[in-house]
């Protein structure tokens, strides 16, 4: 899985003002919590962090922060605060983390081959349900995303959590078999004069 790093300073002053005026500053500001460690607020230079925030691994591998150069932090990015008015972020939270731990992230659901699949070459389309999936497993061992090959999927297919393959080690916890994409018809379309014509003969 990959690895980041961040760089981070410790952060003095806590609060909505304190906040504002590191952000004003170019800082933006968060904090590392959890393993039975005591909060660790930290401040970070903000077109670094946006960066990562571009990166979709970001959301889902362990992040090493580098706390002033003197302590190296294992983590999680577990929740970023955006701005409503300019959809900048505003501040980061990360989950201390053990490469042994395990751990519940959301990861990103790719739908692969689906150039391949019957249904969409007769037209139908391709729906994606659920467009991420929390999955529990080791911190290092998160997948980057969660795989569904399309190639043999006709008109009318359903993909439920239990039709999918995950990677060792990975389990989705569920109590209902949801459906996570489907290959519809297209009404008026290609799609629907196959189904029609199948249905036919």
């Amino acid at each position: 899985m990959t690895t980041l790093t961040l760089k981070a300073q410790l952060r003095e002053e806590t609060g909505r003002n304190a906040s504002r005026r590191l952000r004003r500053a170019g800082r933006l500001p968060g904090i590392i919590y959890g393993g039975g460690k005591s909060d660790l607020p930290v401040t970070m230079n903000s077109n670094e962090a946006r960066k990562l925030l571009n990166i979709e691994t970001f959301y889902t591998s362990i992040v090493n922060i580098d706390v002033a150069g003197q302590k190296n932090e294992a983590v999680l990015l577990k929740d970023v605060q955006w701005d409503p008015v300019s959809d900048e972020p505003v501040h980061l939270d990360f989950l201390r983390v053990s490469v042994g731990d395990t751990v519940q992230v959301e990861v990103p659901v790719v739908a692969v081959n689906a150039e391949k699949s019957p249904g969409v070459i007769k037209g139908g389309k391709l729906d994606i349900v659920r467009h991420v999936l929390e999955v529990s497993c080791r911190a290092d061992a998160i997948p980057e995303h969660i795989n569904i090959d399309c190639s043999s999927l006709e008109l009318g297919s359903t993909v439920h959590i239990e039709d999918i393959e995950l990677p060792e080690g990975v389990t989705v916890p569920h109590e209902v078999n949801f459906t996570v994409l489907n290959l519809s018809v297209v009404k008026g379309g290609k799609g629907e004069e196959a189904e029609s014509e199948e249905e036919e003969g």
